[in-house]
């Protein structure tokens, strides 16, 4: 008997415990946006057809909240430049962040690459909320 009521609390406590995190997640989501859209199949970058001459693509970060935005860790695919001119943001301030994709870097052909991007913030709350997002790059080097 007492095995069936442990099983059930636990039960209980992983169903609650999922529940608070996936709040977490919407109220972390709120914090800033990247550009005009927050999925990540949207979060995809077309650089068309690149011959001879570097091809850029400006990723465009909004503050919305009332505390600093720090960008921090961004994974860089080979290939692929990355300039980030400020990584502190401020409340209502936007960051930019300069992709480039040089053909002398990158094989001919079609590519299909991943650039990660991950932010820190301290909510209104105190908790530090840490944030990743994926754009995909894809283009054609001739």
């Amino acid at each position: 008997m007492k095995i069936r009521h442990i099983s059930a609390l636990l039960l209980l406590l992983f169903a609650f415990s999922i529940t608070g995190f996936s709040q977490v997640e919407d109220e972390e989501v709120q914090m800033f946006s990247f550009g005009n859209s927050r999925g990540i199949g949207s979060n995809v970058h077309d650089f068309g057809v690149i011959k001879d001459v570097k091809a850029e693509f400006q990723i465009e970060i909004t503050n919305t909240e009332k505390t600093d935005l720090i960008i921090g860790e961004i994974i860089i695919p080979g290939g692929v430049g990355v300039t980030v001119m400020n990584r502190k943001v401020m409340p209502g301030k936007k960051a930019v962040i300069l992709v480039t994709v040089d053909p002398k870097y990158m094989e001919q052909g079609q590519f299909q690459k991943k650039l990660i991007i991950t932010t820190h913030a301290v909510d209104q709350k105190g908790i530090k909320v840490s944030t990743t997002t994926v754009y995909g790059l894809k283009g054609q080097i001739l």
